[in-house]
């Protein structure tokens, strides 16, 4: 891979995960900045690299800048960050924003999205990590590509219409399936349960989807049929209506 410099804006979950991958397989990360002073401090020490809390103290002239902001900050920064850097190379690494978002602040833009539930303090293998690349021109594509290739075993070309498809199944997978884990605790806790009875089943069901169809791979009553059990089960949610509405919404969804 040809040697690039990258600025890195913003250090949150994804940003702080991505800072560290960056680095730790020296692809390039020149400069950080968060509007968090001690953390922008922290990691740019840690790192030996620049860093800082005022964004138009950012470097000038490096080879890409990648946005990793909320998807609500990312057109207000994208437009603090061109009157900084003026005619760069800016990608974002939201799942659910199009690229589009900054074509009204730069030439060159694309999208740097890892498809993994990102949280500071957790120990990520990039190289497992889906990294989903889209750029407007093929220079910038080629840069993607060669930094996605560094990062990561399985790197792919995903348009704005396919990752906004693809963001819609990654939060039914992962953020409504944690709020189902989430109920499920509330109601171990209520019943003096301990919901670690639970992690071995949980642990197993994403399992199974690895190498089986998530329909093949699918049981429980509303699966078999089983009236009975589910009458049951709704008599014991009365307690707590509105877990009880999302067990009927499921149940019929099985059921058909």
């Amino acid at each position: 891979m040809k040697p690039i410099k990258i600025g890195l804006i913003g250090l949150g979950n994804a940003g702080s995960q991505l800072a560290r991958a960056l680095h730790r397989k020296h692809l390039g990360l020149h400069a950080v900045f968060t509007r968090d002073e001690q953390k922008a401090s922290s990691i740019g020490r840690r790192m030996r690299i620049f860093y800082t809390h005022d964004l138009s103290a950012i470097p000038k002239g490096l080879d890409l800048y990648i946005l990793a902001v909320s998807d609500s900050a990312i057109t207000e920064v994208a437009a603090q960050l061109a009157k900084v850097i003026g005619d760069a190379n800016v990608v974002h690494i939201s799942g659910a924003a199009s690229s589009k978002t900054l074509a009204p602040f730069f030439k060159s833009y694309g999208v740097f999205y890892p498809l993994q539930t990102l949280t500071k303090g957790r120990k990520i293998k990039f190289k497992e990590i889906p990294i989903c690349i889209e750029a407007n021109n093929e220079p910038l594509k080629s840069m993607l590509l060669d930094l996605a290739r560094g990062l990561s075993e399985k790197v792919y070309f995903i348009n704005d219409e396919e990752r906004a498809w693809l963001h819609v199944t990654a939060v039914m997978v992962n953020n409504f399936t944690n709020h189902l884990y989430s109920l499920a605790e509330k109601i171990t806790n209520d019943k003096d349960l301990s919901f670690d009875l639970l992690r071995p089943l949980i642990l197993e069901t994403a399992s199974k989807v690895q190498k089986m169809d998530p329909k093949d791979a699918q049981t429980g009553p509303a699966a078999r049929g089983d009236q009975k059990t589910i009458e049951a089960h709704m008599e014991k949610l009365e307690q707590y209506p509105d877990i009880l509405k999302v067990y009927e919404v499921l149940t019929k969804s099985l059921e058909k």
